[in-house]
């Protein structure tokens, strides 16, 4: 099995991977509404702007929280059609104040042991509204067209097409230390026509420089309603990213469960942001 070189992605301001990115390339299925017409012009500014404030009071509505992630790691060769298992990784994830904060629980069903190095070619960060309210934030620039309508999980979804530019992009991609870039990328997102509400998030940066190695990365994020005391919040559920060195593939497949509140005589301290691996 060929080595893969750590990348490292950063959604600014606390998004970074070992290669670290997020991509949903989950069976959830969505299909398009054949024959509905699109709203008018005017309509989809009344919608996007409703997915704007969505994004913009996103993170400053969330309580701080608990809860587990579990991430499956694959990986394949040039041909992804044979995916062979890596080590299941469950990790604690704090959200307080607006900040992510993660520990190891397990690796493979068993605690972690201090003398056993933890592979993981592909790690991930920034789930929780960052890379959501970077899309919308006006310095961002996102160019924004109809896509469809669509029905995710049985509810009707108004589907923009987006683009960022490299020079207002906040995603940064590094290998190791040995590269380091920032690039635009492509995607889009999905949300509700009546309430703004965003229920999935798809990405994928292009024009990656060749000293990264990496031919294409790719992205979804897919946020549902989960209860925290006694109160419903649309959060991710689940999450992957794939990516393509062109030699071979990585593939993280994630769930988040057990979401409970953070009590506030519980305390996290937030260092700062650890160097890529």
């Amino acid at each position: 099995m060929s080595k893969i070189p750590p990348v490292t992605t950063r959604q600014s301001p606390r998004y970074y991977q070992t290669l670290r990115v997020v991509l949903c390339v989950t069976t959830i299925a969505w299909g398009q509404e054949a024959g509905t017409p699109p709203p008018s012009k005017g309509d989809q500014e009344k919608i996007l702007d409703g997915m704007r404030v969505y994004a913009e009071d996103y993170i400053s509505h969330l309580p701080n929280f608990i809860c587990q992630q579990t991430t499956q790691q694959l990986e394949a060769g040039k041909k992804p059609t044979k995916w062979r298992k890596g080590d299941t990784i469950v990790s604690k994830l704090v959200f307080s104040e607006g900040h992510e904060k993660h520990s190891l629980e397990s690796v493979n069903d068993k605690p972690p042991q201090p003398s056993r190095f933890v592979r993981r070619p592909l790690v991930t960060n920034g789930e929780f509204g960052i890379m959501l309210a970077n899309i919308f934030n006006e310095k961002t620039e996102a160019a924004f067209s109809w896509s469809g309508w669509q029905t995710l999980r049985g509810r009707r979804v108004a589907v923009f097409d987006l683009d960022v530019a490299k020079e207002h992009s906040t995603v940064k991609l590094s290998r190791s230390d040995l590269a380091h870039a920032t690039v635009p990328y492509r995607g889009s997102v999905f949300g509700d026509p009546s309430t703004g509400a965003v229920l999935r998030i798809t990405y994928g940066a292009y024009d990656i420089p060749p000293d990264l190695r990496t031919k294409s990365i790719a992205t979804t994020i897919d946020y549902d309603s989960v209860s925290i005391a006694g109160r419903d919040y649309l959060l991710p559920v689940e999450a992957s990213v794939l990516v393509d060195t062109g030699s071979s593939h990585v593939w993280n497949r994630m769930e988040f469960r057990g979401y409970r509140k953070f009590e506030a005589e519980s305390t996290v301290t937030f260092g700062s942001e650890p160097p890529a691996h």
